[in-house]
């Protein structure tokens, strides 16, 4: 088992009193991190169980790890303080780290790639473990809480341009009650893809494909048809691609100049758009060209994406079935 210092370059509040949070989910290279860390949470969850169990029960608990893990950690990166009622469920947090920590550290075989996600999920625990102390009462974790858009985050400001078209009130805030029911179903919608895991999303899809691929006695068009179902169950990956594009634009437009980093989960644009007027003008256009935004404000990102599958598998069945 290799050894490391897991004390090293602890964060501590600056000079001027601010507290530089280091969140191994906002790690530039964190996509390339997350199988393997998916990998340990799978262990951590399996080592949970005093005896074997059926790998469904694994599974379920990894997911909720997982989730935890990364909710959690957003929320004191976006505190950068811990309240006195939430002192228990961070040291659980930090445990769960450790116990993360710990797995991946069993091996002798330690590559770059290695080292970058031990030092990553290493210095976000160090990060918790010495996070401010803050007055009053903070929000505990709660499994089953509806997930929410942060304020002023990229998620929220994204989804705050695209439902206009959908307000009650056009100058009014996007809260439910300024938002007709189509617009509730888009907040619904950007919020989900906020959180989805595209990654195990894709590997659903696949699980199906596999499923109808190797399911005998199909005429060709059943084939093409089941096919065609599941392709346009899952073709709403397409906002995966236009969200990261466009957090990307946001970024070149965004550091250095206006700010040194920015975090999606994390770093709030209401001030930084107040200060800047001509700022606005620039995300917006970004949001219009990669969201396929038409003229009345209504967004088309997946008119393509559906259009190309249909064709696709119209032409499969006029030549193949």
């Amino acid at each position: 088992m290799a050894k490391f210092n897991f004390d090293l370059n602890a964060a501590k509040p600056d000079a001027s009193g601010h507290y530089e949070f280091q969140n191994v989910f906002e790690f530039p290279d964190f996509i390339e991190m997350r199988p393997r860390l998916r990998a340990a949470v799978r262990t951590v969850a399996r080592e949970a169980f005093d005896q074997p169990v059926l790998p469904v029960k694994v599974e379920r608990l990894t997911t909720a790890l997982e989730e935890q893990l990364e909710r959690e950690t957003r929320k004191y990166a976006r505190q950068l303080g811990v309240y006195d009622n939430q002192k228990g469920e961070r040291n659980e947090l930090v445990r769960l780290f450790t116990h993360v920590l710990q797995v991946i550290s069993r091996t002798n075989d330690i590559d770059e790639e290695l080292e970058d996600m031990i030092y990553a999920v290493n210095q976000t625990r160090l990060s918790l473990i010495n996070l401010p102390q803050l007055t009053g009462k903070g929000k505990l974790y709660q499994a089953d809480q509806d997930q929410e858009l942060i304020p002023g985050t990229f998620y929220h400001y994204v989804t705050a341009q695209l439902v206009q078209p959908y307000l009650l009130d056009p100058k009014g805030e996007m809260v439910p009650a300024n938002v007709n029911e189509a617009g509730r179903h888009l907040v619904v919608k950007m919020t989900t893809y906020a959180y989805r895991d595209w990654d195990a999303y894709l590997m659903h899809e696949y699980d199906e494909q596999h499923i109808v691929k190797n399911q005998k006695g199909l005429s060709d068009k059943d084939y093409f048809d089941k096919l065609e179902a599941i392709d346009l169950k899952y073709a709403d990956h397409a906002y995966s691609e236009v969200f990261a594009d466009t957090y990307q634009d946001f970024c070149s437009i965004l550091v250095p100049h206006f700010i040194p980093a920015f975090e999606i989960m994390a770093t709030d644009l209401r001030p930084l758009v107040a200060q800047n007027p001509g700022l606005k003008i620039q995300l917006a256009a970004k949001i219009i060209s990669h969201f396929k935004v038409d003229d009345s404000g209504f967004e088309h990102v997946m008119d393509q994406p559906l259009k190309e599958i249909k064709s696709k598998y119209q032409f499969y069945r006029e030549n193949f079935a």
